[in-house]
């Protein structure tokens, strides 16, 4: 039977609004009134629009998700926190339980008294002028149903809030948890992240699914980068065979910045990634990294821009996928160079290795480059691995399966790399090496150098 998840997603809505009425934020309320009348306005997207044609939502008919029904409630454990977080290493953690901020569970102490990291019913009364300013104002609701249906929901979420010239001296741990134990679940994760001018700080977003049934996670991320700021994010995600995840990140550069983002996909039903940044100053800097590495019939879709709005900018961005099984992978990388983006630099790759003659995928790197003062390349490839290679190993005693195993160990490396926290690094070499069933493997720098 085909599930109408828009007219049951209102009717949810309009049951969460009564009952909220009376309580919240007014700011929060109006934001949500517009947004749900936007997303009623609004279509989801189908095979028919360009940017879907290989990622068609048509889950949202097949399962009837609900809203949870104690949002503020859970039976998560400190135990379980405790084994997702990052080992050996000193991290604000924050949790957050299909989609609510959860003070209970999260551990946040920054030194620095005016350095915000919490909910947004706190953010809206300590730091009203910095949310309302820039809530809503990069993720723009309008015109895209999904960010619309997130907005509409979203009074409760995470803000960090890092004032000019200072810093947060350890990384930020955001574990969301969909937690689907008590039935089909939809969750909303809203994030708003605000660096200050000359500060530096690196997050990590790590996703998890739990329970036995399905999910869909719905998330919102806005960053904004003020002058000679530096923000390293790392999301890693490792949903459950029963996981629907579509995230919509919207970053701003402003002068001198610079952005390290790097995106690990390692499990996961269906996950959309939707990653565009504006670099809206000149000398500004964006560096977009990924690795997606899925097996069984897992499907990964990440669709970036990257908009050269001024001149004297650099971006590279370097996607690499190994597939096996009947896994499905789609990228789709579009750089736009501004008629006054001149001296801009950009360069763009995305590789992938098929493990087997029924894993697919799709690849577009787009151009379009309305200045003439530039220098800009792309590219993209898909195969098997390289068999020359594997004789030469071969050829040295080395076993197939192992000699499959190395090749593949150096091709990830390149992107792992980027990481710039070691422990989760090789956290996330641990999980491949693991997947690759050879007990006696590890990464080293070494492994970089056997020829293609």
């Amino acid at each position: 039977m085909e599930i109408n998840f828009k007219n049951s997603i209102i009717e949810s809505w309009k049951k969460q609004n009564r009952i909220e009425s009376n309580s919240g934020n007014p700011f929060l309320h109006k934001v949500s009134d517009n947004a749900i009348q936007a997303f009623d306005s609004l279509d989801f997207p189908n095979q028919k629009h360009e940017a879907w044609r290989f990622s068609n939502p048509v889950f949202l008919q097949k399962h009837d998700f609900n809203l949870p029904s104690k949002p503020l409630k859970y039976d998560i454990s400190e135990e379980l926190i405790n084994q997702l977080v990052l080992k050996q290493v000193d991290t604000h953690v924050v949790v957050l339980v299909n989609g609510h901020f959860s003070p209970e569970l999260s551990k946040i102490q920054p030194k620095k008294k005016s350095i915000f990291i919490g909910s947004f019913a706190d953010a809206v009364n300590r730091y009203s002028d910095e949310f309302n300013e820039y809530f809503t104002k990069l993720a723009k609701y309008e015109n895209d149903a999904f960010i619309a249906l997130n907005t509409a929901f979203s009074r409760d979420g995470l803000f960090i809030n890092v004032p000019d010239g200072t810093s947060i001296e350890k990384p930020v741990h955001i574990i969301n948890l969909t937690d689907s134990s008590e039935g089909n679940i939809v969750s909303f994760p809203r994030k708003l992240i605000i660096a200050g001018e000359c500060v530096h700080f690196k997050i990590l977003e790590s996703n998890y699914a739990i329970g036995d049934n399905y999910s869909f996670t719905n998330s919102v991320n806005e960053i904004i980068l003020s002058f000679s700021s530096q923000v390293d994010y790392y999301k890693i995600q490792n949903n459950g065979d029963k996981s629907y995840y579509i995230s919509n990140a919207q970053v701003k550069q402003e002068k001198m910045s610079a952005l390290n983002a790097t995106t690990v996909s390692l499990k996961g039903k269906y996950i959309r990634n939707n990653l565009n940044t504006l670099l809206n100053a000149s000398a500004c800097e964006t560096s977009l990294s990924g690795l997606y590495y899925l097996d069984k019939d897992d499907f990964v879709d990440n669709h970036t821009v990257i908009d050269h709005a001024q001149p004297n900018c650099i971006s590279h961005e370097n996607y690499k996928g190994i597939l096996d099984d009947k896994a499905h992978a789609v990228f789709n990388g579009k750089i736009i160079v501004r008629p006054d983006a001149q001296k801009t630099s950009s360069y763009q790759s995305n590789k992938n290795i098929l493990l087997t003659d029924t894993a697919k995928i799709n690849t577009k790197p787009e151009l379009e480059i309305y200045a003439d003062d530039v220098k800009c390349s792309h590219g993209a490839t898909s195969g098997y691995l390289d068999k020359d290679s594997l004789f030469y190993l071969q050829a040295r005693g080395i076993s197939e399966t192992m000699a499959k195993s190395l090749l593949l160990n150096a091709f990830a490396g390149e992107v792992l790399e980027k990481i710039g926290i070691s422990e989760l690094r090789d956290e996330i070499k641990r999980q491949i090496v693991q997947r690759l069933i050879v007990d006696d493997l590890y990464f080293c720098d070494v492994l970089e150098k056997i020829p293609d």
